[in-house]
């Protein structure tokens, strides 16, 4: 194969050479038609790597549109890496750090909930807790009578630590009221209520607008301390 190739390159250098030196307005016409065909069998190659480049680069756009279509301002975007088939929720592994100004206590925002707090930040990835780590707890205030209460973290996030006298109700927002993070950012609305096992406080179960799984992007708001 390698012989017949060779040996067809050879003529058409000598008619390229002959209509050249003899005839070089043919020789021009005769470079024009082979030239491109000559330059996609040269990189053919490259153009197919370009265009899975391209493909993966439209796939994380489309990603970033679908779930982020506004953008907070002074936000850092950053995109969600993948740990299936495992798919833990206490945590989130993302692709901005340091250099994009991301640090620990930085808030983690998806479609304007928070969702959780930067634990640690290298050069070009960062790690948050999120509200489904049983070791997460936050201040936070309940509907717009403003009634206090405790997030704690886990697989199913409650509201704890509720006034026994509040007049909570499913579809209660629950928002942020610690000093460790940005005041009034959603967390979700209450769900179910029912009087804590004491009998002293009420408790509250949370439902989300999305689905921790699920999520592919988010936005880092700086949290200035």
């Amino acid at each position: 194969m390698q012989y017949h190739q060779s040996w067809f390159l050879g003529i058409v250098a000598a008619l390229l050479l002959f209509f050249i030196v003899f005839m070089p307005m043919l020789g021009v016409r005769v470079r024009e038609l082979l030239g491109p065909q000559v330059a996609t069998s040269n990189n053919s190659e490259q153009l197919a790597a370009e265009n899975e480049s391209l493909k993966a680069q439209l796939a994380e756009l489309t990603d970033v549109e679908k779930e982020m279509p506004t953008s907070t301002p002074n936000a850092v975007r950053a995109m969600v890496y993948s740990e299936y088939p495992f798919n833990f929720k206490n945590e989130m592994t993302l692709n901005a750090g340091i250099t994009d100004n991301v640090a620990a206590k930085d808030v983690v925002m998806f479609q304007e909930n928070l969702v959780g707090i930067i634990e640690s930040s290298a050069a070009h990835r960062s790690v948050a807790q999120t509200i489904f780590d049983p070791n997460f707890k936050l201040h936070v205030r309940i509907g717009s009578s403003g009634y206090d209460a405790l997030l704690v973290g886990g697989a199913y996030p409650m509201v704890e630590s509720i006034a026994k006298n509040a007049a909570v109700s499913a579809g209660d927002i629950v928002y942020s009221a610690d000093a460790n993070v940005p005041y009034a950012m959603s967390l979700g609305e209450i769900a179910n209520v029912s009087l804590a096992a004491d009998n002293l406080f009420q408790e509250a179960s949370l439902s989300f607008p999305y689905d921790m799984g699920m999520i592919q992007t988010v936005e880092i708001v700086k949290n200035a301390q």
